[in-house]
């Protein structure tokens, strides 16, 4: 039982930062490069929601897992666990915010900003508030990565004693 908790934990981790990785430093600069930017756009919402998934599912699992070891006694340091669900805890808050909240407001915005014109006043307005989500919502997935590499070098430590192979 151990040995399955440990692999989805660290399964879990992989996918999500392996996600976060390939997102934002691969997929989204590639389409806004080769595709016009309302299409690089259109295609970039068309991914969020999977996007946001995947952190769901994986930090739904990366937590559990580790308060399952927790509760079971396979951890042999309480204060590095406690620390592992505490930023665990914030990383999955930070995605369902960024996910649920920006990301449709987000999407909002550029959608209205479609349908004015781009010397109307209001056109200004809405597109200072897509850029302000924007930058929140970069700023948040960045935070979210850092995180998680901070779990990684946690669990790294937690088996710094213990033989691998």
């Amino acid at each position: 039982m151990q040995t399955l908790l440990r692999f989805l934990y660290f399964l879990s981790l992989i996918f999500w930062l392996g996600s976060i990785f390939f997102f934002s430093l691969i997929a989204a600069r590639s389409a806004f490069k080769i595709l016009p930017r309302e299409m690089a756009g259109d295609l970039v919402a068309d991914i969020f929601p999977k996007y946001y998934l995947i952190a769901y599912l994986c930090g739904g699992v990366a937590l559990f897992t580790t308060i399952i070891n927790w509760v079971a006694g396979y951890t042999a340091s309480g204060v590095v666990y406690t620390l592992i669900i505490a930023i665990l805890c914030v990383m999955l808050g930070l995605s369902l915010y960024a996910g649920t909240v920006i990301t449709p407001n987000a999407h909002e915005s550029r959608m209205e900003m479609r349908t004015l014109s781009k010397d109307v006043p209001r056109y200004n307005e809405v597109q200072r508030n897509f850029s302000s989500l924007h930058k929140r919502s970069a700023i948040i997935n960045s935070v979210i990565f850092l995180l998680g590499i901070a779990i990684v070098i946690l669990t790294a430590y937690t088996y710094r004693d213990r033989r691998l192979f």
